[in-house]
């Protein structure tokens, strides 16, 4: 009977010890490609955006739109003080990181390059509602304004969309006074000029004037 009972004892030692072996293997595994993959995107920090010498030149506190794209970066002047509701709409979009990933769904050479419709990404649209701003602006090559629908069998435009901006290629002084003028490319025309339909926006981020360092001397200072 006593040989009995060791050789169970013995059996239930082995066991335990076997299990033991195979969770202790499972925590030591190496993470997969894929689990790394995920790891590396949650931990990696977000690689600061920059102005360029020539959005420095603004004067201190003016906030700049830094947009990340395809093709290369664009800059714009948003004009807080003179439409403060729309540019102030936008801000508050960009500061949710609504931006980031969404195409440019139109592309009209020599007119007009727009983006900001989430669902063409899966996302919803936030429900807001802003109207449509004074402004004293032309609607030129470099200004930056938000969409309006047109109004069916009329010439007149519907409600302001409040996620959706387009950049003017082309002047289109027909556009005035309907629609605000909330900001002015800087930088990045030629970008704007090559951006493709369906071209991805990076990110938007918005920076002012007089904190950090212009592109090239942050650039300079880190060789």
């Amino acid at each position: 009977m006593k040989y009995f009972n060791y050789v169970v004892l013995a059996a239930i030692v082995i066991v335990l010890a076997a299990a033991f072996a195979g969770c202790r293997k499972k925590v030591e595994e190496p993470a997969t490609a894929e689990t790394a993959e995920t790891v590396a995107a949650v931990e990696a920090p977000e690689t600061p955006l920059t102005l360029s010498a020539e959005a420095q030149k603004l004067p201190p506190g003016a906030e700049v739109a830094v947009i990340e794209t395809e093709e290369g970066v664009i800059e714009i002047e948003l004009l807080t003080k003179e439409t403060p509701k729309t540019a102030g709409n936008f801000i508050k979009l960009v500061e949710d990181r609504f931006y980031d990933g969404i195409p440019f769904h139109r592309v009209e050479r020599g007119f007009v390059a727009q983006a900001g419709d989430a669902t063409l990404v899966g996302r919803e649209n936030p429900e807001i509602v802003i109207s449509a701003e004074p402004d004293k602006r032309k609607c030129i090559r470099g200004a930056v304004s938000m969409a309006r629908a047109a109004v069916p069998g009329s010439t007149e435009y519907g409600a302001t969309s409040p996620t959706q901006f387009f950049i003017l290629t082309g002047d289109s002084l027909h556009l005035d006074p309907d629609f605000c003028v909330f900001g002015i490319v800087v930088t990045g025309m030629d970008v704007v000029d090559n951006t493709q339909k369906d071209d991805v926006i990076k990110r938007i981020r918005v920076l002012k004037v007089g904190e950090g360092l212009p592109a090239e001397e942050a650039a300079a200072e880190t060789e």
